[in-house]
C-alpha cells in the first residue's frame, strides 16, 4: 500500500471498530503524535518502523472501556475462536519507550545478551493479560508469508516464563516470541474490521459482537 492508502486503510479501521459497537457512547480521539516525533523516537533506538504502524500512530486513540481491551475473532490452527487483545494507544512516542524500558528490566532479570531486545517494540497485550505483544522488526512485513509462521512479525512472550535464553533467544542473539498473527495489517483486519465474524457465523451459528464478547468474560 501507499502511505496514503495505509493512511485511509487506518482510519476506516477505527471507524469499522466503533461501527462495531465497541466503545458505546463514546467518539473517537485524534492522536497528537507527528512524523517528526516518530522520527526522533527511530533515531533514538536506532529502529525503523513499519510504515503501517506510523499510520496507526498518527491516526486516532482508542478509547477505555471497562476491559481496556477488546475481543475479536482469529484462526489458528485452521480454527476459528475469540481472543481478548489489548492494544496501547500511545499519546507520545515516549509511552512506546517507557514499555521498551520494562522489557530491558526482563534482560536484565533473565541475564540476556545486550541488545536482545532491539528488534522488538510492544505494542499490546496478547490475550489481555497473556503477555507482551510485539513487532519483530528482524521479521520484515513485506517478507511475511502466512503460511510459515517464522516469518510473522506480530510475536508475544509469556510473561509466566522466565527462562527467556531458553524459549526465546535466537541463533542471531536476538528474541522472538510466540507467533501471534502474521503482521499489524492481519490485526487490524481481524480486531478492527472484524473480517472473520461473518465466517465464524456461517459455522458456528453465532453472530459474535460486543454483548457476546462482553458475555463470554462471564462465564
Amino acid at each position: 500500500m501507499t502511505p496514503q492508502e495505509e493512511k485511509e486503510f487506518v482510519e476506516q479501521a477505527f471507524g469499522k471498530l466503533m461501527e462495531r459497537g465497541w466503545f458505546p457512547g463514546q467518539k473517537l480521539e485524534r492522536s497528537t503524535i507527528i512524523g517528526q516525533e516518530i522520527a526522533a523516537f527511530e533515531q533514538a533506538h536506532k529502529v525503523i518502523l513499519p510504515s503501517l504502524y506510523k499510520a496507526y500512530l498518527t491516526s486516532y486513540r482508542l478509547p477505555r472501556n471497562d476491559f481496556h481491551s477488546i475481543c475479536s475473532i482469529i484462526e489458528k490452527n485452521e480454527e476459528l475462536r475469540p481472543l481478548w487483545l489489548i492494544i496501547d494507544s500511545p499519546w507520545t512516542m515516549d509511552d512506546i519507550s517507557e514499555r521498551m524500558e520494562i522489557l530491558q528490566e526482563i534482560r536484565e532479570f533473565c541475564e540476556l545478551p545486550e541488545d536482545c531486545f532491539r528488534n522488538l517494540i510492544p505494542i499490546g497485550d496478547w490475550g489481555a493479560g497473556w503477555g507482551p505483544l510485539c513487532i519483530d522488526l528482524s521479521r520484515p512485513e513485506d517478507q511475511v508469508d502466512e503460511k510459515r509462521k517464522e516469518t510473522w512479525s506480530l510475536v508475544w512472550f509469556d510473561h509466566e516464563e522466565f527462562e527467556w535464553d531458553e524459549y526465546y533467544l535466537g541463533e542471531d542473539r536476538l528474541l522472538h516470541g510466540h507467533e501471534a498473527l502474521p503482521d499489524l495489517k492481519t490485526l487490524l483486519e481481524w480486531y478492527f474490521y472484524g473480517t472473520l465474524e461473518d465466517r465464524f457465523e456461517q459455522e458456528e451459528g453465532i453472530r459474535p459482537g460486543y454483548q457476546w464478547y462482553h458475555d463470554l468474560l462471564k462465564r
